[in-house]
This record gives C-alpha cells, structure tokens and sequence, in this order.
C-alpha cells in the first residue's frame, strides 16, 4: 500500500544512548508531536534509600509525528542516529497503537517491555479502560499478561490484565 506523501505517521528515530529527553525537547522547540513513553519506576541504592525515578520505556527509541518530508530535517537534529526503517522504507507505528501505549501507561500499573517476540494467542481487551486494544495473550511468571507488539522496534509493552477482560480475536 502506498502513502501519500503528505500524510501525517508516527516514526520512528534512534537516538543516541540516554539522550531521548534532551532529543524530545529539541523536537518539541521545533514543534513536532513527539511521544517518549516514560515509566515511574522505584530505584533502591545501595544505601538502601528508596527514590521514584522516570525511566525511558524503550532505550534509545522516540516516536514523532510528522510528514515524510520532514524525516530527513529531523535526522539531521543532534543526538538523533536514524529514522528506524525496514526494506528502506521508514517505519511506522499506527496511531491505534501509540494510543494503546498511552492508555497502559496512565494506567500507573507496573509495566514490562520485552525485546523479543512472544508467543501467544491474538486477544480484544472487552471491559476496562482498554476496551478494544488488540494485542497478545501471555503466560509470564504465573500471571496473565496483555501485550501490544510493536514489530518495528522488535518489542512487546505487556500490563498484568484478568483474564476475563479479554476475548479471542
């Protein structure tokens, strides 16, 4: 399928390492629609002093949304490596899943994001706050686990979900 050239798509860009905040101001001074998903996680030093920090939820990795003329203007941002592609097309997120990505995380539960693929069966959440979200079932450590693949970076953001929240697509 082919896009038009003056459609609007969320991107995908590599940055360099921890560099994704000071990415994501740059972008938003030059008022681009950036999304870094950003988690609250609980750090323990070695001190055993307990401190809330935000964490990057995919290393490396910003999503903006932008017309495809403008991918090479942004590559050229410092700090940013890449536009991520694949068969040397730039890859894109749909909206839907960035949408998702958003609703898990203001959720405020405990999130995981896994690197690899996960084998698991197609699954529509039926109930809750994510009503309509399709994504994979998984079995991870004893708990029932909703995913939504992102293929293009290679990762899964999964959200312990009951089961009877869900329905086989």
């Amino acid at each position: 399928m082919l896009r038009s050239s003056s459609e609007l798509n969320w991107y995908i860009f590599y940055t360099c390492p921890r560099a994704e905040k000071a990415v994501q101001q740059e972008l938003l001074k030059r008022n681009y629609d950036v999304f870094l998903p950003m988690m609250k996680t609980l750090k323990v030093w070695k001190n055993r002093q307990k401190k809330w920090i935000s964490q990057v939820l995919f290393p490396n990795y910003i999503f903006v949304k932008t017309f495809p003329f403008e991918l090479y203007r942004i590559t050229q941002i410092p700090k940013i490596v890449s536009c991520i592609t694949c068969s040397g097309e730039p890859s894109i997120i749909s909206s839907k899943e960035v949408e998702g990505i958003k609703e898990i995380l203001s959720l405020g539960n405990e999130i995981t994001v896994e690197k690899r693929f996960v084998k698991g069966e197609n699954v529509r959440i039926v109930r809750g706050p994510l009503i309509g979200y399709e994504g994979i079932l998984v079995e991870q450590k004893g708990k029932t686990r909703f995913g939504i693949k992102l293929k293009e970076i290679n990762h899964v953001v999964l959200i312990d979900i009951n089961i009877k929240l869900l329905e086989k697509v």
